[in-house]
């Protein structure tokens, strides 16, 4: 058979389109299915849109949505006949009664064990139910090439050692896809897959890379060992206390980690159930630092205990802190979290329009102050981190790659603010372009 996946756009620019990180559900269903003898192309629309001409030779049409580009997959959805349409993916997990109406079957959760079965037609269910993949060794190293304008696109290559997060933090959509338990890849596994691959920076994309210290340690050594430089990852501020990992993780190349901070209001981050301390957060920074591993700081504003001024906060924090790049999302209640169902069964959230569903709007009402007010402040909070006046900072500093992104903030932030001079899209909310991520998890 023919088969194409699709991965559509982002509804507006944001930092990921920039430095080319596709999702990897397609490409694992996509290489699973040509080691079966399928013919397999993967498309991703910020990265070579497809000619949806020549696609419809495609058997299967697989489009892989998250809630942000939920709308377009629908779109692409309805460029092909209903029968030929298979969705799936995060946002068609959490909401299938909804996507089923663009398409002959959704895929819910984990559909490695179930692919064949659907796209060979086997399994005939509209609703499938995929199951989680135990032995993730048994699956197959992501094939990249399936990816269509690859060798001009992809810049940083994602690859994931783990599933599943115990948190399941009130506004985290991971649980609900990928469950509460952790699983594990073996560091010999992780290690062929570096090394059979010839891309020179990766992005680790697990939600907590080092979950496992035992055997987050062992992959490292591996690591060192095989001299796989030029990485970055996803931690949570507990590891900063085994200082013998963040030794490894030196040694073994790492270049930033990403952690998921949220709020320096604790009395947030407790409703947030995220289980860490602001007192943690500052030492986790310093003690990155110490280690000559960089810091991209992750932020989530808009909980009922945050004002304007806990914005302001937050930015003279990372400032004071210096953490090196930083990212604010505006609480977002995505279906299936807690904080959807709290915010819905309040009646406080003033859209469904999916594609502002992106982290960087504001969707519902605050309690503290005004939907425009957080909205407002969060774009002033950047361009003062992002500022002009930081980037030549980092610069005189010596510091390029904070520069490079500083500037790159900069310039973001100043087009942001230009297309939007009233923030209008709070009263006609259809027609705003979305505040692009400064800084994403690299």
């Amino acid at each position: 058979m023919k088969i194409a996946f699709i991965e559509p756009r982002q509804p507006g620019e944001n930092v990921y389109s920039k430095l080319r990180i596709p999702l990897l559900g397609p490409l694992y269903l996509g290489t699973i299915l040509k080691n079966r003898g399928h013919e397999v192309e993967v498309y991703n629309e910020d990265f070579n849109p497809p000619d949806y001409d020549r696609l419809q030779s495609a058997d299967v049409v697989g489009i892989s949505i998250l809630t942000s580009t939920s709308q377009r997959g629908y779109e692409v959805a309805r460029k092909f006949p209903r029968e030929k349409v298979v969705l799936g993916g995060v946002h068609a997990s959490l909401l299938p009664e909804e996507a089923i109406r663009h398409a002959r079957q959704v895929v819910v959760g984990e559909a490695e064990d179930v692919i064949a079965d659907v796209f060979e037609g086997r399994l005939k269910d509209r609703i499938v139910q995929g199951t989680p993949v135990q032995d993730l060794d048994s699956l197959p190293y992501p094939d990249f090439s399936l990816l269509t304008g690859l060798k001009k696109s992809l810049f940083v290559t994602p690859i994931s050692t783990s599933r599943g997060c115990p948190f399941d933090c009130s506004f985290c959509s991971v649980t609900k896809m990928f469950g509460r338990a952790y699983r594990f890849r073996s560091p010999e596994n992780v290690i062929g897959e570096l090394l059979s691959s010839k891309k020179k920076s990766f992005f680790i994309c697990d939600d907590n890379f080092t979950a496992n210290p035992a055997r987050s340690e062992a992959l490292l050594k591996l690591m060192e060992q095989h001299r796989i430089r030029d990485w970055s990852c996803q931690v949570r501020c507990d590891v900063a206390k085994n200082k013998d990992v963040l030794e490894l993780m030196r040694k073994a190349g790492c270049v930033t980690v990403c952690i998921g901070m949220e709020s320096i209001n604790q009395k947030t981050l407790e409703a947030y159930d995220k289980k860490q301390t602001v007192s943690q957060i500052a030492q986790a920074i310093q003690s990155f630092h110490e280690f000559r591993i960089k810091v991209h700081g992750m932020f989530v504003l808009g909980g009922d205990d945050d004002s304007a001024a806990t914005v302001w906060d937050t930015v003279k924090f990372a400032i004071k802190k210096k953490i090196d790049t930083l990212q604010i999302s505006i609480l977002t209640p995505f279906p299936g979290t807690k904080v959807y169902e709290d915010l819905e069964k309040e009646k406080r959230i003033f859209t469904k329009d999916w594609t502002l569903y992106d982290g960087h709007h504001i969707v519902y009402h605050p309690k503290l102050m005004s939907a425009k007010e957080l909205q407002l402040n969060v774009i002033k909070a950047y361009a003062r981190f992002y500022s002009l006046a930081r980037t030549i900072l980092s610069v005189a500093s010596l510091k390029t790659r904070n520069a490079f992104f500083n500037f790159m903030g900069y310039l973001i932030v100043r087009k942001w603010k230009r297309d939007n001079p009233s923030l209008s899209w709070l009263e006609h909310r259809r027609h705003v372009k979305p505040l692009e991520a400064v800084a994403g998890r690299m």
